[in-house]
């Protein structure tokens, strides 16, 4: 059943005669007389008295008249609803960042771009690595915000994925302060710090051992704990667990607030960037003002 012939069916209990209802709906009468038999072949009964002029509703016509009134009523308020959602849903960045970008760079990194472009609606996901990548491969996100160094692999199709580097950062050690806001844990070749590690499978856990490798801290470091999430990480510093690798925009506030302490040296320091990806498939104007932004940046 289709809903012209509902809005058929109407028209014709209205105007009584084939050529006026015909005209009404702006089609031929033969078009028009083709769907009413077609209704009626769906309802398995004739919905018309055709042996009278003008033609009547049949007793099944008249209880039929009601659901169809009420179908194409609920059926206009459904379709109302559905492009008053798309139009909102077209307003809506959706982002997908990781857990640390997504509490330390997001909010910040969402007011520059206020600035420029003016207010804006986003939604924003916390996810893992291969969450994030999930995300912007099968087309749930808009963007995708990630960190990037050229030693751990990350999305590779560039022509369908483009990415456009916002920020730089860097991964360094922390240790938790002693009563004098001194380091409570050292890094030092005559003894160890209990250590606080990502699983090694993650970015976080392959830059921490490029920056361990760079400052030869093999012997200095003893695991005792393991977390995929940075800010679980720093909690467990902070309550002054072990020491741990963060990346610096993650600790800005603890560390001029004494309540971390810098313990790395720049040498095995290791530099990593922030990268917003996009797929080339979803493209509408706020998303592609935002796009050309970022590439400026």
């Amino acid at each position: 059943m289709e809903i012209d012939w509902l809005e058929d069916f109407l028209a014709l209990s209205t105007a009584g005669v084939f050529a006026r209802a015909a005209d009404a709906r702006n089609i031929s009468q033969s078009a028009f007389t083709r769907r009413i038999k077609n209704l009626e072949h769906w309802a398995g009964t004739p919905l018309f008295d055709r042996s009278v002029h003008p033609v009547e509703l049949t007793a099944a016509g008249k209880a039929f008249k009601q659901t169809a009134v009420d179908t194409i009523y609920a059926l206009k308020l459904s379709k109302d609803d559905i492009r008053s959602l798309s139009r909102r849903e077209a307003d809506t960045l959706d982002f997908v960042a990781l857990h640390t970008l997504a509490i330390s760079f997001f909010p910040s990194w969402l007011n520059q771009i206020v600035e420029y472009l003016g207010p804006i609606k986003s939604r924003l996901v916390a996810e893992n690595y291969s969450g994030c990548a999930e995300a912007i491969l099968n087309g749930s996100a808009d963007f995708m915000l990630c960190y990037y160094h050229p030693a751990v692999p990350t999305i590779s199709d560039e022509s369908r994925y483009p990415s456009a580097t916002i920020a730089k950062d860097k991964i360094i050690a922390v240790s938790a302060a002693n009563a004098e806001g001194k380091a409570l844990f050292e890094l030092k070749e005559t003894e160890t710090a209990p250590y606080l590690s990502y699983p090694p499978d993650t970015f976080l856990g392959r830059i921490s051992q490029v920056c361990i490798e760079r400052g030869n801290l093999k012997n200095a470091l003893t695991p005792i704990y393991e977390n995929s999430v940075a800010e679980a990480l720093k909690s467990a510093c902070f309550e002054r667990h072990g020491v741990t690798f963060l990346p610096a925009g993650a600790v800005k506030q603890e560390l001029s607030e004494g309540k971390l302490v810098q313990v790395s040296e720049p040498d095995f320091e290791v530099d990593i960037y922030i990268k917003l990806y996009r797929s080339i498939e979803r493209t509408r104007p706020q998303l592609e003002r935002l796009w050309k932004l970022a590439e400026r940046q």
